[in-house]
């Protein structure tokens, strides 16, 4: 690595940790860790590392008063020299009780980087992906396991197709001339996401316990792509041929901008959020219902149960915090967080008694954490109290 790029990734991985990096240096970060599975574990050595959590304390003293320059050295000195693993840094800061038993709880890991099988996937599917946490189907059904064997090159009549640690692009055959769509469909499971390339030069990647169905090669006036679960777009820029989400009976549309969507079954809400460009979101089956055109820092939610279609303004970084392997809370009671943990650790909760309503919680959550540690937090913190038999949680009202 040059020192100059070196300097510049040092400065970036300090100033996202401080929450003031720009959308541009949070996507130079982005591309250096999709570069290898080497930078992604040197990116999780330096952000454990002491480097950072000597000079980094409890979230709320995070600031730009921090010694920065002593950080940014020992930062830069890790990307040049890349030495031994550095011990695990964890910091944790719990909210307290509030009225209504109301609890927040801001569990802080230094870690950014980024079970069972749905319901909705057919039998054949689940049986074949027991030891898969990603799989891709082509259209005739064959199946590939993107977890555990990742194919290096697959010739189809389309497109080749490119795999990568975490990774899997679409490169279009210049002598391919189809008129039909070709469509494949990836599934992440509990546990598992994954990025893609499509055949546009589009990435996307796909959180847990979510399907994509998308074209080899996108033919036609419109590329349309089917979502379920959550997804983050760079969508490329093609001003003739807009790109269409269909997700959950809403319809998003967009000709070249990054956003994320969130469309799971289980949830009453669906929500799109705008990073960059613009994007017009409308409803199907709804002609009477105005389509929002949303900004960046914007985000139209559809409530699937009370028919409501509207708009409000959200902080993006917590939206996508995802991807860098965080799952973040705000506000948010027992039950949402319980099927978030639950998409991640593949386990199904069990309320023991009635609690919804009662306990809400805010902050960051690692997913590289034990499933048996984040529970003793919420405990802590207020929450009710969790009993564990194998792929089963217990929640038990204290």
């Amino acid at each position: 690595m040059t020192h100059s790029r070196a300097q510049m990734l040092a400065r970036i991985i300090i100033r996202v940790k401080l929450g003031i990096a720009s959308l541009e240096e949070r996507e130079k970060l982005l591309a250096w860790l999709d570069e290898s599975e080497e930078n992604r574990q040197l990116h999780k050595d330096i952000i454990r590392g002491k480097c950072i959590a000597e000079r980094l304390r409890l979230e709320d003293e995070i600031n730009e008063t921090t010694d920065f320059k002593q950080v940014y050295g020992k930062v830069y000195k890790r990307l040049t020299t890349r030495g031994e693993k550095q011990k695990l840094f964890i910091r944790i800061g719990i909210g307290g009780v509030v009225a209504a038993c109301l609890c927040g709880v801001a569990l802080v890991i230094s870690s950014l980087w980024l079970g069972k099988g749905k319901d909705r996937i057919e039998e054949n599917i689940v049986s074949t992906v027991r030891h898969e946490k990603v799989m891709l189907v082509l259209e005739d059904g064959k199946q590939i396991g993107l977890s555990t064997g990742v194919p290096d090159r697959i010739d189809l009549a389309q497109a080749t197709l490119v795999g990568e640690v975490g990774r899997l692009s679409y490169e279009p055959r210049p002598d391919s001339m189809s008129l039909r769509e070709v469509r494949h469909k990836i599934y992440t499971m509990a546990g598992g996401d994954y990025s893609l390339v499509l055949g546009d030069g589009t990435r996307v990647w796909l959180n847990a316990e979510s399907e994509l169905e998308y074209p080899v090669q996108f033919v036609g006036k419109e590329r349309v792509v089917k979502l379920k679960g959550e997804a983050y777009f760079e969508v490329m820029h093609d001003s003739v041929k807009p790109f269409i989400v269909e997700a959950a009976g809403t319809r998003t549309r967009v000709m070249g901008t990054s956003f994320n969507i969130g469309a799971y079954d289980d949830e009453n809400i669906v929500y799109t959020t705008l990073l960059s460009g613009r994007v017009e979101v409308s409803l199907t089956g709804k002609d009477g219902v105005k389509p929002i055109i949303l900004n960046p820092g914007e985000q139209s939610l559809w409530s699937k149960g009370k028919g409501e279609f509207t708009m409000k303004k959200v902080n993006t970084e917590d939206v996508i915090a995802w991807r860098y392997g965080i799952f973040v809370f705000n506000e948010d009671d027992i039950e949402i967080v319980t099927r978030v943990l639950s998409r991640w650790y593949g386990t199904k909760f069990v309320f023991d008694r009635e609690c919804t309503g009662k306990h809400s919680f805010s902050g960051k959550m690692s997913k590289d954490e034990k499933l048996e540690s984040i529970l003793k937090i919420l405990t802590l913190a207020g929450g009710p109290e969790f009993k564990v038999e194998k792929d089963i949680v217990h929640v038990i009202e204290k």
